[in-house]
């Protein structure tokens, strides 16, 4: 008859073995995403860029784009998968820049636009002019200023204005014509400051693993994503609760261009040409 206890002491070192082996593969699983999983993202290529946003930031924010790619997505046509988040340390705010109620959104333009961003506007000279980033600025924080002063409801100023654009866009005399010709500009509320007490409450810095937005973009495939340049609109608006605003110059209104050239490779089925 086997010694019982021998057999103990010979499937310890094999359970220890298995323990380690479910320790270390773990992780690895955890990090898989599916292409179709709008909760995450597999970077087929991700970039970032950091920017100042003072007054309310005492330091940089940093901003992630990234996107995956699948040659068969829907009706087998190529699609790309974007996403992006920003990082930034939350406590370090300068409480006394907080005078009225605010909120800060982030808003991501893909699509119809090439160049090679550099110079100044983090990026933006480089690919339409200062002339363009100036007008689009501008723009911007009018239709903003005009929404609140209307005094009609709204939740979030950025994205209210932004989706009207799309429907009807606005002269951008020294702009590119196809600046609004996209799908959508996904937009996410990050921050809201309330003047009584001084406080900047602030949403979670994101991840690929917990980005911000997620979205898909029609027959577009992983080369064409890659000359494709992101452009960023952070804001700065009065909350809906907020007294009336004296002028436009209320608003604070940033603009990012950033590109993720294809040069990494994703568990996703893509297509590189």
């Amino acid at each position: 008859m086997a010694d019982p206890w021998r057999m103990r002491s010979t499937f310890r070192p094999c359970l220890v073995l298995l323990a380690m082996l479910s320790t270390i593969l773990q992780p690895g699983l955890a990090q898989i995403c599916s292409f179709w999983d709008g909760g995450c993202v597999d970077p087929y290529a991700q970039t970032a860029i950091s920017f100042d946003f003072s007054p309310l930031f005492l330091d940089d924010l940093t901003l992630y784009y990234a996107y995956d790619a699948n040659s068969r997505g829907k009706g087998n046509e190529p699609m790309t998968k974007a996403s992006f988040w920003m990082g930034y340390a939350a406590h370090h705010v300068d409480s006394s820049a907080i005078s009225t109620n605010r909120t800060l959104e982030v808003g991501l333009r893909v699509g119809n636009l090439t160049g090679t961003p550099s110079g100044g506007t983090n990026g933006c000279d480089g690919v339409w002019g200062p002339q363009c980033s100036m007008n689009l600025k501008e723009t911007l924080k009018e239709a903003i200023y005009q929404l609140s002063a209307k005094g009609e409801y709204y939740t979030f100023p950025l994205d209210t204005v932004l989706h009207e654009m799309l429907v009807n866009p606005p002269a951008l005399p020294n702009c590119p014509p196809p600046f609004f010709d996209v799908q959508r500009i996904p937009v996410k509320p990050f921050a809201s400051e309330t003047v009584n007490d001084k406080v900047a409450m602030m949403s979670t810095s994101g991840s690929s693993d917990d980005p911000w937005k997620t979205w898909y973009i029609d027959n577009m495939t992983a080369k064409q994503q890659a000359d494709q340049v992101a452009v960023a609109i952070i804001s700065r608006s009065p909350s809906y609760d907020s007294p009336p605003l004296k002028s436009k110059d209320d608003v604070q209104i940033e603009l990012v261009c950033l590109q993720a050239p294809s040069t990494g490779s994703s568990s996703s089925n893509q297509d590189s040409t």
